[in-house]
């Protein structure tokens, strides 16, 4: 799951609560981030970084209802991995208050693109999921189940495991420092991904150039099997590899690691968080390195009587 849709995916997890805290008060959260890259499972060349900067602004209720605008200036999205397009996530929850600490968390994901952003970048539009957090002390466990759909559809899960460290007055009397380090663990699958790659070849003929120049590994594929079979051409070869991939199995996808720290003091907050994503059984063509990036940003939280 990209870093974007991640983010679009906001419940109240994301303001210096508890997870699972009712809300007492209605309020908007008002906030503004920069993001060194995403980690979308579709870039075909991951040296390529995509910075994102990202107005928001979040509405909570204290009946349970939430609603999310975020607006996202991505950078190298367009086709060309060197251009800007934008992204406009649209996101409305509920939260159900099941036992004490158990929180039921249903919510629907619209995403709207720019005309110029890239095919990897807009395959989906829709996300359904459905949350449920356990939260006991300083603990926070959790499980997602969620199903996208637009150009192609996929179901994902994720499990996840956070702790909430809490320091009053730091810094100030009214200032507040909380730190969340967490753990996502990942299932899916690139059927969708590898499908994309498909219809692609199929419709530009030099598509599949712009794969062979990027992908090493697609190279060595390519020229082993032209090598047992000389009368195929490369684009054939690519033709077969991406139908055999598109039969895809849920599995392990990807961890990511994340330390995110939220400074509060009145109703100004200060957010930095650094996270270590890390792929796991992707295709052969997608590069299984590491990726390393961070956010910081600001916000205000305005409180309704």
């Amino acid at each position: 799951m990209s870093s974007r849709i991640a983010n679009a995916q906001t419940d109240r997890r994301t303001v210096p609560l508890s997870p699972g805290s009712e809300i007492l008060t209605n309020s908007f959260l008002f906030s503004f981030d920069y993001s060194t890259n995403t980690n979308f499972p579709g870039n075909v060349d991951p040296e390529i970084k995509q910075p994102t900067l990202s107005p928001s602004v979040a509405f909570f209720s204290k009946s349970g209802i939430d609603a999310f605008v975020s607006g996202n200036l991505i950078g190298n999205s367009d086709d060309s991995l060197s251009g800007y397009s934008t992204e406009l996530d649209l996101v409305l929850g509920y939260n159900f208050y099941l036992l004490e600490n158990l929180t039921i968390y249903p919510a629907y994901t619209r995403f709207i693109y720019s005309p110029n952003a890239g095919i990897f970048n807009s395959i989906f539009r829709n996300d359904f999921h459905l949350d449920a957090d356990y939260t006991k002390n300083f603990a926070n466990l959790g499980i997602t189940f969620g199903y996208m759909t637009g150009k192609q559809s996929t179901f994902y899960t994720s499990v996840r495991n956070y702790y909430l460290i809490t320091l009053d007055h730091f810094l100030s009397q009214s200032g507040s420092l909380f730190i969340q380090p967490g753990i996502d663990i990942n299932f899916g699958n690139y059927t969708y991904l590898n499908r994309v790659y498909l219809d692609q070849i199929r419709q530009d003929l030099g598509f599949y150039e712009y794969l062979i120049r990027n992908s090493p590994e697609l190279r060595r594929y390519i020229f082993r099997e032209i090598n047992n079979n000389p009368l195929l051409t490369r684009q054939e070869v690519l033709d077969m590899v991406f139908g055999a991939l598109a039969k895809d199995e849920f599995k392990l996808t990807s961890v990511t690691l994340s330390l995110p720290i939220f400074f509060m003091t009145g109703n100004f907050g200060i957010n930095f968080g650094l996270f270590v994503y890390i792929p796991a059984n992707q295709p052969e063509y997608l590069n299984n390195k590491a990726m390393f990036y961070f956010n910081a940003g600001v916000s205000y939280n305005l409180g309704l009587e």
